[in-house]
C-alpha cells in the first residue's frame, strides 16, 4: 500500500514538473532552431546520396578527361605557339589545370542552384516541409548552400589531387585551390539561386541560364588561353566574370603565377562581395516566399492566375463570336439555343487493324501541341540555340588561334594537302555538337519533365494517340528546334567565309540527320529514368564525346588504340560527316558515317515506342 502511494506521488510530481514531455519537446525544438542550417544541410546531403555515385564518378573522371583532352590533346596543337613560362607554368596542362577546376565547379553550380531549388519550391515542395518545423526560411536557404558547398569541396579536393598526380601543380599552396574554386562556384551560383527562388513555374529559364549566363562566362574567362588573347571588348566579359577571378586565384596558388598583390586582393574581394550579396538576397527571397510576409492577405501567384484566366475567357469569347459569324447572316437572325453558338467539336477518327494500338495517324497533334507551348518564346528559343556554337567559335577561334597558326590537312584526314585555319577546322565540328546538344536537351530534360513531373504523356496516351505518335511527334519537335539552331549558325559561318553556300545547305540537312539520331536515342534512354538527378549520367557521356571526338583537335594526336575507341563514339561520326561536306572530301567513310546514324535512328525509335507502350498501355 505504501509503494502505491509513493508511485502516485511520484507520477503527480512529474506531471507538475516543468520538465515534462511538453517541456522536452520545446527543448528539442530549441536545439533544432539553434542548428537549423546544419540540419537542413544534413537533409540535403542525405538527398544527394541518391546520386552520390555520379557525383563521385564525375569528380574523378572530369579532371582526367580534361587533362587528357585539353591539356594533352589540344596541348599538342598549341605546341610552340604558346609559351606559358611567362605565366609561371611549365606546360599548357599546368596553365589550364586550375582554371578547368574552377570552371567545372562553376558548371556544377549551374545545376545545384537551379533544378534542386525549383524542386524544393514547386515539384516536391521539400522547403515547405522544412518550414513546418522550427527551421526558419533563412536556415533552409543556408542549409542548401552549405550542403552544395560540401559537394564543391569534395569535387575540388579530388580534382586537385588528380592535378598533383599529373604534375600539373608546383606550389605547396595548391591545396588552397579548393577554397578559391569553392568561392568562385558560390559567386556564380548564389545570384542564380536567388533568381530561381522567385520563379513560380519552370518555362525554360534553366536552359536560358545555362546558355546565356554560365556558358558565356565560362568561354570568355580565360580558361583555355590568356584573357589578353581576346579583343578588348570581349575581355570585359572576363573582368566581370567570377570564373575569371577564380581562375586567376587558382593559378596563383597552383604554380605561383606572377600577379600583383593588389590584383590578388581584388580577386578575393570581388568573389567575397558577390558571394555575401547573393547569400543575403537568397535568404531574403526565401523569407518572403516561406515566411509570413508573402501570406498577408493574398495567395502567391493569384494575380498571375487571374490575369491568365481573363485572357483565356476573352479568347474563348472571341472564338464563339467568330464561329457564330461564320454561319452567315441568315443563321444569325434565327433563334438558337445556347449550345448552338458553341463551335462544333472536331470529328474524331480511329484506326483499326494491325498496329492500331501503336499509331493513330495523328503525329501532328503532338507536334502542334509542342509548337503551341513554345510559341511565346520563339525569339528566345532561336537566340539560345544559336548562341552556344557562335560563342564556342568566337572564343576558341579568337582565343586559341594566336597559339595555333594552322592545322595540316593530312593531320585531320583530308586529301589534297595544305593547311586550314583553326576556325575553319572547328566550325563544322561545332555545328555537329550544336545538333547533338539541342537534340539531347529536347529529348531528355524536356521529355523527362513531361514524363515524370507534369505526367503529360500519361494524358496523351489516354486518348487515341499511340506510342508512335508521341515518340515521333516529340522527336519532330526536337528536329524543328535543331533545324532553326543550325540555320542560324550556318548563316554566321557563311558570313565569316568559313563554308560556301552550297556546302551549307548539305550541312543543314546533315545537322537534322545527326539531331534525329541523338533525339531517338536520348528519348529512349530518358524513358528508363526515374529522377532528374540521373540526368547527370547523361552529362558524363556527353562531356567525353565533346572532348574526344576530334572537335577541337584531330584524333591523330592519340595512339592508334585510343583512336579506335574514339571512332566508336557517335559524335565523331557526326563531326567527320560535317567536315566531309564542308571540305567536299567524300569517300567510303562518308557512307559509314551515314549508316551509323541510320542504325541509331532505327534502334532509338524502336526502344522509345516499346517503352511508351510498356509505361502507359496495357
Amino acid at each position: 500500500m505504501t509503494e502505491q502511494v509513493r508511485s502516485r506521488t511520484d507520477t503527480a510530481s512529474r506531471a507538475d514538473s516543468p520538465l515534462g514531455p511538453a517541456a522536452d519537446k520545446q527543448a528539442l525544438a530549441g536545439g533544432v532552431r539553434r542548428l537549423g542550417a546544419l540540419h537542413q544541410a544534413e537533409r540535403t546531403l542525405r538527398g544527394m546520396r541518391a546520386y552520390g555515385g555520379v557525383i563521385l564518378f564525375s569528380s574523378i573522371s572530369q579532371p582526367i578527361m580534361y587533362i587528357l583532352a585539353m591539356g594533352l590533346g589540344l596541348g599538342v596543337l598549341v605546341g610552340e605557339g604558346g609559351d606559358f613560362t611567362q605565366y609561371g607554368a611549365s606546360s599548357y596542362l599546368m596553365y589550364i589545370g586550375p582554371a578547368v577546376l574552377a570552371s567545372t565547379v562553376a558548371m556544377a553550380a549551374g545545376i545545384e542552384f537551379t533544378f534542386p531549388v525549383m524542386e524544393g519550391f514547386k515539384w516536391r515542395r521539400f522547403y515547405y516541409g522544412a518550414q513546418a518545423s522550427p527551421l526558419s526560411p533563412g536556415q533552409i536557404a543556408s542549409g542548401h548552400i552549405l550542403a552544395v558547398s560540401v559537394r564543391f569541396a569534395v569535387h575540388a579536393g579530388i580534382f586537385t589531387l588528380v592535378l598533383h598526380l599529373f604534375g600539373a601543380v608546383s606550389s605547396p599552396l595548391a591545396v588552397l585551390q579548393i577554397a578559391s574554386a569553392l568561392l568562385g562556384g558560390l559567386a556564380i551560383g548564389l545570384p542564380i539561386m536567388a533568381y530561381v527562388s522567385t520563379l513560380r513555374d519552370e518555362k525554360g529559364q534553366m536552359s536560358l541560364i545555362q546558355r546565356f549566363v554560365i556558358m558565356p562566362l565560362f568561354l570568355f574567362s580565360g580558361t583555355f588561353y590568356p584573357l589578353t588573347n581576346l579583343p578588348g571588348f570581349l575581355q570585359v566579359i572576363g573582368w566581370f566574370s567570377p570564373i575569371w577571378h577564380a581562375n586567376e586565384l587558382g593559378r596563383v596558388l597552383a604554380f605561383s603565377q606572377p600577379t600583383p598583390m593588389w590584383l590578388i586582393l581584388v580577386h578575393v574581394a570581388y568573389l567575397l562581395a558577390i558571394t555575401a550579396g547573393g547569400w543575403l538576397i537568397t535568404v531574403r527571397v526565401f523569407t518572403r516566399r516561406l515566411g509570413l510576409e508573402e501570406w498577408r492577405g493574398r495567395t502567391p501567384g493569384a494575380r498571375a492566375d487571374a490575369r491568365r484566366q481573363t485572357r483565356m475567357a476573352a479568347r474563348d469569347a472571341a472564338d464563339v463570336e467568330r464561329s457564330a459569324a461564320a454561319r452567315g447572316s441568315s443563321d444569325a437572325t434565327e433563334p438558337h439555343s445556347s449550345s448552338a453558338a458553341l463551335p462544333t467539336p472536331p470529328r474524331s477518327t480511329f484506326r483499326s487493324g494491325l498496329g492500331a494500338n501503336y499509331y493513330s495517324g495523328n503525329i501532328r497533334a503532338v507536334f502542334g501541341r509542342g509548337l503551341t507551348a513554345i510559341r511565346n518564346n520563339r525569339g528566345v528559343m532561336f537566340l539560345s540555340g544559336l548562341l552556344e556554337p557562335v560563342l564556342f567559335l568566337t572564343s576558341f577561334g579568337l582565343g586559341i588561334s594566336p597559339m595555333i597558326a594552322s592545322v595540316e590537312a593530312d593531320q585531320v584526314g583530308l586529301d589534297g594537302g595544305g593547311t586550314i585555319s583553326y576556325a575553319a577546322f572547328i566550325a563544322p565540328a561545332l555545328l555537329a555538337v550544336s545538333a547533338m546538344n539541342g537534340a539531347i536537351f529536347d529529348s531528355t530534360w524536356n521529355v523527362f519533365f513531361k514524363l515524370k513531373i507534369t505526367k503529360l504523356y500519361r494524358t496523351m496516351m489516354s486518348t487515341s494517340l499511340g506510342p508512335v505518335d508521341v515518340a515521333v511527334g516529340e522527336i519532330c519537335l526536337a528536329l524543328f528546334r535543331g533545324g532553326i539552331y543550325a540555320l542560324g549558325f550556318l548563316g554566321v559561318l557563311i558570313l565569316g567565309g568559313l563554308v560556301d553556300p552550297l556546302a551549307a545547305v548539305l550541312m543543314w540537312c546533315a545537322a537534322l540527320f545527326i539531331a534525329l539520331g541523338f533525339a531517338s536515342v536520348g528519348m529512349a534512354v530518358t524513358s528508363f529514368m526515374t529522377r532528374f538527378q540521373q540526368m547527370d549520367w547523361m552529362m558524363m557521356v556527353l562531356i567525353p564525346m565533346f572532348l574526344f571526338s576530334a572537335t577541337l583537335f584531330p584524333i591523330s594526336v592519340y595512339p592508334a588504340g585510343v583512336q579506335v575507341v574514339i571512332q566508336a563514339l557517335p559524335l565523331w561520326h557526326g563531326v567527320e560527316l560535317m567536315r566531309d561536306i564542308a571540305f567536299w572530301d567524300f569517300g567510303a567513310l562518308t557512307l559509314a558515317h551515314i549508316g551509323y546514324y541510320l542504325v541509331m535512328i532505327v534502334i532509338g525509335l524502336a526502344v522509345t515506342t516499346y517503352r511508351m507502350k510498356k509505361l502507359f498501355l496495357r
